[in-house]
């Protein structure tokens, strides 16, 4: 039985996943962790295979905690860790709150760490783990600082883990997308009176089930990151290439400022 652990899997990119493992058979008993027990149920029910259904609050110690339970108990065999959940909050450090700071960091940080971390015993051989980047991971973006430096630690964190894999014929992958058209924006850009990217910075918004496909057959081939489509890959070259300060500057061009 090939099992798949995806957090963040009550909507958005997490969702896709699963709907996606199992359209390709590629897992049929599933893992799904996030916050909203309903929307999971649902899922479950769409799927029409075996669910351990965990929800938990991955910001929360408390959240990691429930779900490292479940985990220890029944010491499944993973073929794929999809490590979905996540979110991020446009603002400046005075515009934001230090909780709204500390659960970003804690979610899209820490928690897929100390995941990472406690699956990896459990992967089976031939297995994936995917993390969910960023295009906004290769270079500093003021007014999505937190963010965007969190999504950097998760590209290196993956790039360094797959050597340690190696040895288990485990592949790591940071999945890489641009804006995608989920409930992503609509938190990022929930505050009013904050510093955040003019509304045509995010088109063009792309499709998740499209985007989940491509990072699959990225993990299937061994790939350690997985950039989505021509403008976000034009990106990544254009932050290779140029100076951080200039591209800050181009960043802040596009930026609304509220104050």
């Amino acid at each position: 039985m090939a099992v798949a652990i995806i957090t963040g899997a009550s909507s958005g990119i997490g969702r896709e996943f699963a709907r996606a493992l199992r359209a390709s058979g590629e897992a049929n008993i599933f893992w799904l962790v996030a916050r909203r027990r309903e929307k999971m149920e649902e899922l479950a029910e769409e799927l029409g295979c075996p669910c351990r259904i965990i929800p938990a609050d991955l910001a929360t110690s408390e959240g990691v905690e429930a779900f490292l339970r479940a985990l220890d108990s029944e010491k499944p065999q993973v073929r794929y860790l999809v490590n979905a959940a996540g979110f991020g909050v446009f603002g400046g450090y005075d515009e934001l709150s230090e909780t709204e700071v500390m659960r970003m960091i804690d979610l899209n940080v820490k928690a897929t760490v100390r995941i990472t971390h406690r699956v990896a015993p459990y992967m089976e051989r031939g297995g994936h783990i995917i993390e969910m980047g960023s295009g906004s991971c290769f270079t500093p973006l003021p007014y999505f600082n937190v963010y965007a430096a969190g999504k950097a630690f998760i590209l290196h964190y993956s790039k360094a883990l797959r050597y340690e894999m190696r040895p288990r014929a485990v592949s790591v992958t940071c999945f890489c997308p641009g804006w995608v058209d989920t409930g992503f924006l609509g938190i990022a850009t929930c505050e009013e009176g904050v510093t955040a990217p003019k509304p045509d910075s995010y088109k063009p918004l792309l499709r998740a089930d499209k985007v989940v496909r491509g990072a699959l057959r990225a993990a299937k081939r061994g790939r350690v990151m997985y950039v989505t489509n021509v403008y976000t890959k034009l990106q990544h070259l254009l932050f290779k290439l140029l100076p951080d300060r200039l591209l800050s500057r181009i960043w802040m061009k596009r930026l609304r400022k509220e104050k």
